[in-house]
């Protein structure tokens, strides 16, 4: 079925039931994915799939639901569903949608239909980035190529009514060499053009060959420079914080900071709904509001929190279209750049751990922003300003206030951070961290 025709459907359905409010977001992806693993490709598949989701309200009761099964009857059925399931629910805090409707119409520029039209030719990028690695010094490597073409069609009971659409593509790359030394590469794009597999495998399979011989670090306190795909990780749960769903819930280190010093002066942090280059987002919200760009840090101040309709009325302000279904969100996050070169942020160091990957990010604390996360990869101990080894088996543990508050260096260069570590895509910067906490992994 047409998406705009689902939406009607949904609507109309739930406006003969009595519903107060009812919206429709029916998202349509194309997904064309390649997996490969020892330098060969092992799965390539594609996927078209719709999924419609209904929000509706009734007595300040609400009900949130989604299926994947466009076919008429079944829609009117499923809202049927949702609608009876309003009575088993409490009473929550409800602010009704805006009563002016307002219409949308795709942005052509998010859509790069070279991405749409990529076909066959996922296998042959795929072997583009392995070569590279080999080339550099890998033996073998593993990963994923996804592209992704979505559209979005929203309809809400109060008449606004419109679509999006955007596309990207993603390469993971993770490339070994002797001793299971491994290197990590990305290249995440919104277009063909900034799409560079050769780069991501060449930066896995050098780091790859330089771990061969890695040894575990002496604990203690270091600098330490954050790749642009450590440092979007942590970004993205410090977004995660400036949701005033976060702060209502007792679970932000930023709540009672508007206003307060976050972050060093060289930090400034802004969610955009939409911007060029961005691989995510739309340009409207869950609640069929209109996204824009976000201030969150400017020079290291705190400036507001991400909001709904909802949050924005308990919190006398508007809403800065981040509505979710279910909370307020980032879509697409902005690291300042600085004015520093890779090789100048190195030579500041006097001892220092230059960090490429992480994984298994988890917080002790989400209201005082503690966290422990484990480096992987590329990572190499500088001493005097030049890099001497390579490290392997650690941990880093700091907290998010003290961490980007000690932020003294930021890259002119960025780039662009989506992966299963990094769910909101993020374009950020290298950044020089004074001061953190290194211990032995398994200790």
């Amino acid at each position: 079925m047409d998406p705009a025709r689902l939406n009607e459907v949904a609507v109309a359905a739930a406006k003969r039931l009595g519903a107060d409010d009812a919206v429709a977001l029916t998202v349509n992806n194309l997904e064309k994915m390649v997996r490969f693993a020892n330098n060969s490709a092992t799965v390539i598949k594609g996927i078209d799939e719709m999924e419609l989701t209904v929000y509706l309200a009734k007595g300040k009761r609400r009900a949130i639901a989604s299926t994947s099964n466009p076919l008429e009857s079944n829609v009117k059925r499923f809202v049927g569903d949702l609608f009876a399931s309003l009575k088993g629910l409490t009473v929550s805090d409800y602010v009704p949608l805006p009563s002016k409707a307002m219409k949308y119409r795709p942005n052509r520029e998010r859509y790069d239909r070279k991405i749409q039209n990529l076909g066959e030719k996922l296998p042959d990028l795929a072997a583009r980035a392995i070569n590279a690695s080999l080339k550099a010094g890998a033996k073998r490597s593993a990963g994923v190529i996804e592209a992704s073409a979505v559209a979005y069609h929203i309809l809400t009971s109060t008449g606004t009514q419109g679509a999006d659409a955007r596309t990207s593509i993603t390469l993971n790359i993770r490339s070994f060499s002797e001793n299971d030394a491994s290197g990590h590469g990305l290249s995440c794009s919104a277009d063909m053009a900034g799409f560079d597999p050769e780069e991501a495998g060449k930066r896995a399979g050098e780091a790859a060959k330089e771990m061969v011989d890695a040894s575990e670090p002496e604990p203690g306190t270091y600098d330490v420079l954050l790749s642009p795909a450590v440092a979007s990780n942590l970004i993205e749960s410090v977004a995660s914080a400036a949701s005033a769903f976060s702060v209502d819930a007792g679970i932000s280190y930023l709540a009672d900071k508007v206003g307060k010093t976050v972050a060093s002066e060289h930090l400034s942090l802004t969610d955009h709904g939409h911007t060029r280059g961005a691989l995510g987002g739309r340009s409207f919200d869950d609640e069929g509001m209109p996204t824009r760009s976000t201030k969150l840090i400017d020079s290291g101040v705190l400036k507001g929190y991400l909001h709904n309709l909802t949050t924005a009325k308990k919190w006398k302000t508007e809403t800065t279209g981040n509505a979710g279904f279910v909370t307020p969100h980032a879509w697409n996050l902005e690291v300042g750049r600085g004015d520093a070169k890779y090789a100048e942020m190195v030579r500041e160091m006097k001892r220092g751990i230059v960090l490429t990957s992480n994984w298994y990010t988890r917080f002790k604390n989400y209201r005082t922003g503690e966290f422990s996360t484990v480096p992987r990869d590329g990572a190499y101990l500088v001493e005097g300003g030049e890099v001497v080894k390579s490290l392997k088996g650690m941990r880093l543990s700091d907290d998010l206030l003290r961490m980007f508050s000690s932020a003294r260096m930021l890259s002119r260069n960025r780039e662009w951070v989506e992966w299963w570590e990094v769910g909101t895509p993020t374009l950020c910067p290298w950044i020089l961290v004074e001061g953190t906490k290194i211990t032995r992994a398994y200790e």
